[in-house]
């Protein structure tokens, strides 16, 4: 794990460790020096809504903030970081330095009006500084290449995920304004929500996002959040038996959904 913040980090890459089973700051402290951890650690971390029955047990988060991974293999997590990077805004303008495109670095870095500084980029490769021209041309290609691939990975994402494409479609039509990568990623969301079938997943998600807030807010049992354990269900009985009613609903209404599917597991957890 030290290995890979050291090596992604300077791309958007971080990891928070989370300790939970006492240990002092001191002891932390000397066991980072020892492993060579330069990532944050925590004393009595918390992850609220998580379900960790053994450590070390792991969550990776995308840019946007959400859950990609519950406990993906360590064989596989640097592969997914990979994949996510192009999103990342400090890793789209490129590897740098920049020294006459500062201000517009900083501008991708903050991921704001990225289509304005496509824009001005493309004027900038024409500049009589040879500096300047070079600088312009890597960080154009940088930028553009990675808008690219976004949108290549989401309109990917169309039958397998439509919602998660629609999602990164949006922030790409935000994000590139005034850019051609803009308009496709709207023309793209545009016919994804005519389509029958996602409308019935915009449908479905919209009920089982207030499920999923009962399941959040369901009480730990001696610490912990086990669905299998008798303390925990008799705790929270009268939750539990809405959010199974609720995900009931769900699988009988939007079959064949991906969100069906989320609740058919949600409701696996309680048998």
């Amino acid at each position: 794990m030290a290995g890979l913040y050291k090596k992604y980090s300077e791309q958007g890459f971080h990891i928070v460790g989370l300790e939970c089973q006492g240990s002092t700051a001191a002891e932390i402290s000397n066991m980072a020096k020892a492993k060579g951890v330069a990532y944050q650690l925590t004393t009595g971390g918390d992850l609220k809504g998580a379900n960790v029955r053994g450590i070390p047990h792991g969550f990776l988060f995308g840019p946007d903030g959400k859950l990609v991974a519950d406990d993906v293999p360590f064989s596989e997590l640097e592969k997914k970081i990979k994949e996510l990077l192009p999103e990342v805004a400090g890793a789209m303008a490129g590897p740098g330095p920049y020294k006459k495109l500062a201000p517009q670095a900083a501008q991708v870095k903050a991921g704001q009006g990225l289509g304005a500084v496509l824009k001005l980029l493309r004027t900038k490769v024409e500049s009589k500084d040879a500096e300047e021209a070079a600088e312009a041309k890597m960080m154009l290609e940088a930028l553009g290449g990675a808008a690219q691939a976004q949108l290549d990975r989401a309109v990917g994402m169309k039958e397998s995920d439509p919602l998660g494409a629609i999602a990164k479609l949006d922030k790409l039509a935000v994000q590139f304004a005034g850019d051609e990568i803009a308009v496709k990623a709207k023309t793209e969301t545009d016919a994804l929500k005519k389509d029958p079938k996602v409308r019935k997943e915009i449908e479905a998600a919209g009920v089982f996002a207030q499920i999923e807030k009962a399941y959040d807010g369901l009480k730990p049992f001696l610490g912990e959040k086990n669905p299998k354990a008798d303390g925990f269900v008799k705790l929270n009985q009268a939750a539990i038996n809405n959010i199974v009613a609720g995900c009931q609903m769900i699988v009988q209404r939007y079959p064949e959904t991906n969100v069906a599917k989320k609740a058919q597991e949600m409701m696996n957890q309680f048998k």
